[in-house]
């Protein structure tokens, strides 16, 4: 045992003996470095998972998105979600708002230009009603994807697209005026079925026309050829003209919101195919107003008229005995200086197309090149000398609207054609209307100059004349002496009818007995001849006495004036 040193037993300390320590160099690595590299790989493996399965982040910038939140607005496709906003924030202007997303791994290749983006939210219209189940569970973002070149930016639309992109049918563009009451959703009929409906309306670039975009759901599509017609139609038009009123009611739908319908002649045609995507078509007003685009040879004249033109509109027919050819184009006013007399211009356009064949037409212009090229028009000079005169009518009573009629007045001869204007003018003559008044005032004048005042002094005293005639005791008592006397003539004339009656019997008789004797004497003996002249002269006197009697059934006045009658 080792003895303490004498430090040792003052400090009480105990005493370890050491022994000596040899390091040895390691061979390998430690494992205590096996757990921070596998947590290493495994972060690693799980980044890359994530950033593997991680979808495409988007830009949506819409105008007014509605209310959108960051987490929990969900972006669908067909009802099924493919993404969610990130976030929200307002463009540097703040006048749009800048929507942030990320979606699904899987719908990246169908991220093409093509692609739209919108808000979901409740709407109700005449289309219909969409939206209903975002009352629930809040607005949403709805996508329509689209092959084509990869986007990551979009701008998001107003309103959700009336047309899906695997929609089947077809896209076509109607030219018109201007759009009246059509927007998006209008719908196409065809014989009043709905086939389809405006999925846009817009401007042209030259600002000329408008053109509204629809679309013909399949098998419908089939239905529109090169020879298809479109016009607008609305639930109730009213329209007043020479013809009177017409009113046209069309469905409960087109009452609300208006429409368009289209028909196809010769639909069955094998030449004529159906049309491609993309075709323009000319829409019309209404479809009265689809006759006017197959007059193309119009001949344009004016006519002056000095009376009143009230009722007379432009669009108005210019007719020939019934048959509009034609319609009024213009109305103006014009005070000739040199004449000190006001005109009224009024323009009018003739179309040929429905007066003549195509084939006369053009035999006419070949006829005539010389003369239509110098604005002359042969046909109508000739029309005029053999009297054609324009003059205003009124088409309804109950409107009061005018017309112009072109008819034939051969008794107004010596008038021409005037080309000294902008138009070659035609002869009128004054309207019925005028003419009436003209002379009315012609007839009113001829009684004022009658003197009125003379002749009526004159009749009053012959009508009281009369009546002092017709009241005197003379005429009185005359009136009562002829009574009598005809009821005394007809008396007599039953008492002779009644003798004239027994009279021919008894000679009916006489002769019977007379035959009989007179076939027991010879037929040649002297008293048959003279029994023959006697019976002659009988019968003559019997017939004189029967003519007596008709005579007197008929005038039985002459018993006391004679066959002369009464004398005055």
């Amino acid at each position: 045992m080792n003895e303490e040193t004498p430090e040792q037993e003052k400090t009480g300390s105990l005493v370890v003996e050491t022994e000596e320590l040899v390091v040895e160099k390691a061979r390998g690595l430690s494992v205590i470095w096996l757990i921070p590299l596998v947590a290493l790989l495994i972060g690693g493996w799980l980044a890359y998972k994530t950033l593997s399965e991680q979808g495409p982040t988007i830009t949506i910038t819409f105008k007014q998105p509605g209310s959108l939140e960051a987490g929990k607005t969900k972006i669908k496709y067909k009802d099924v979600e493919v993404g969610v906003v990130e976030t929200v924030k307002l463009s540097d202007d703040l006048s749009k708002v800048i929507v942030t997303a990320q979606l699904d791994k899987n719908v990246e290749s169908h991220l093409g230009e093509g692609t739209q983006f919108w808000v979901v939210e409740p709407r109700f219209g005449l289309g219909g009603v969409s939206g209903l189940d975002t009352l629930i569970a809040g607005h949403y973002i709805q996508v329509e994807f689209s092959d084509g070149k990869p986007r990551r930016e979009f701008i998001g639309l107003e309103h959700a697209p009336k047309i899906s992109a695997d929609t089947p049918g077809k896209r076509f563009t109607l030219m018109a005026d201007r759009a009246g009451s059509l927007s998006e959703g209008t719908r196409l009929y065809f014989r009043d079925i709905q086939v389809g409906s405006i999925v846009g309306v817009r401007l042209a670039d030259d600002r000329s026309d408008v053109l509204v975009d629809v679309f013909v759901d399949a098998p419908y599509d089939q239905l529109i050829h090169e020879s298809s017609r479109f016009w607008q139609t609305s639930g109730i038009d009213i329209s007043m003209g020479a013809q009177g009123i017409d009113v046209k009611v069309g469905s409960l739908l087109s009452l609300l919101g208006g429409g368009i319908t289209f028909d196809t002649p010769n639909l069955n045609d094998p030449n004529n195919p159906p049309s491609k995507p993309g075709a323009k078509f000319w829409l019309h007003k209404d479809y009265a107003n689809i006759a006017e685009g197959y007059y193309v040879h119009k001949i344009e004249l004016m006519m002056n008229f000095e009376d009143s033109v009230r009722g007379l509109s432009v669009g108005a027919p210019v007719e020939v005995r019934g048959i509009q050819v034609g319609k009024v184009t213009g109305v103006k006013f014009n005070f000739d200086i040199q004449t000190k007399k006001l005109k009224i211009p009024v323009y009018i356009e003739i179309d040929l197309d429905r007066i003549m064949p195509q084939s006369e037409i053009k035999k006419m212009e070949t006829s005539f090149s010389q003369e239509l090229a110098a604005h002359h028009h042969p046909g109508i000079e000739a029309l005029v000398a053999q009297g054609l005169r324009a003059r205003l009518k009124t088409g309804n009573l109950l409107t009061g609207q005018l017309f112009v009629d072109l008819d034939f007045y051969h008794d107004d001869v010596g008038k021409k054609v005037i080309y000294a204007g902008e138009l070659p003018e035609l002869p009128t003559l004054p309207s019925v209307a005028e003419a009436f008044k003209n002379d009315i005032s012609e007839i009113l004048a001829k009684l004022k100059r009658l003197p009125l005042d003379k002749i009526g002094d004159e009749l009053l005293g012959t009508v009281q004349g009369s009546n002092k005639l017709m009241n005197s005791e003379d005429v009185k008592d005359a009136i009562r002496s002829l009574n009598t006397t005809l009821k005394d003539v007809h008396q007599l004339a039953q008492t002779t009818d009644k003798e004239i009656v027994k009279l021919t019997a008894s000679l009916d008789k006489s002769l019977t007995t007379a035959v009989k004797v007179l076939e027991q004497i010879d037929p040649g003996s002297p008293i048959i001849v003279d029994v023959g002249k006697a019976l002659e002269e009988l019968a003559a006197s019997a017939r004189s006495i029967r003519t007596l009697t008709d005579y007197l059934e008929r005038h039985p006045e002459a018993l006391l004036y004679g066959k002369g009658g009464a004398k005055k």
